[in-house]
């Protein structure tokens, strides 16, 4: 066969098997710029340097995505890291690191807006398929679908009476 498969992964403290799909949205209009889909074996922290599109002023995640590397290798490219910072057992956050964190949060908000429309419109709590590829397909079609109602609503703004 050689067809990829869903895997297990975890999510929190809960195992779950399947896939993920990674966004990487823009901040003003939440249309979604890049989609990266792996299955649910793969940590968030892996794919994320391939949803940056290199053009952003500033890059938004949360504390999964926070590496010192990817954190070098933002600077480097002129991308303002906003990406919440991670506590460990030896280092527990600063109250400033924590405001920092609180500050992000409702920014990364917008991020997580396709996937709710995702689950509630378009009937994508569980994905259909075991097949990579296919799941793949119907993300990117639900993508496509996604962002051709956030642009209609964006240059064609419903405008209130009164």
């Amino acid at each position: 066969m050689g067809r990829p498969r869903c895997a297990l992964g975890t999510q929190g403290k809960k195992t779950v098997f399947g896939y993920k799909v990674h966004n990487g949205v823009d901040e003003a209009h939440t249309l979604i710029r890049r989609m990266h889909f792996t299955d649910a074996s793969i940590t968030d922290t892996e794919p994320a340097d391939t949803l940056i599109c290199g053009d952003e002023e500033a890059a938004y995640g949360d504390q999964a995505y926070y590496t010192h590397a990817r954190h070098a290798r933002l600077k480097q490219a002129g991308i303002k890291d906003r990406l919440m910072h991670r506590p460990n057992k030896h280092h527990p956050l600063t109250p400033r690191q924590k405001q920092r964190n609180r500050l992000i949060s409702k920014v990364r908000a917008a991020v997580e807006r396709p996937f709710a429309v995702f689950k509630q419109r378009y009937g994508m709590r569980r994905l259909r398929f075991f097949n990579l590829a296919t799941n793949r397909t119907q993300c990117v079609l639900a993508g496509c679908g996604y962002n051709l109602q956030r642009a209609a609503a964006v240059l064609f703004p419903v405008r209130k009476p009164g």
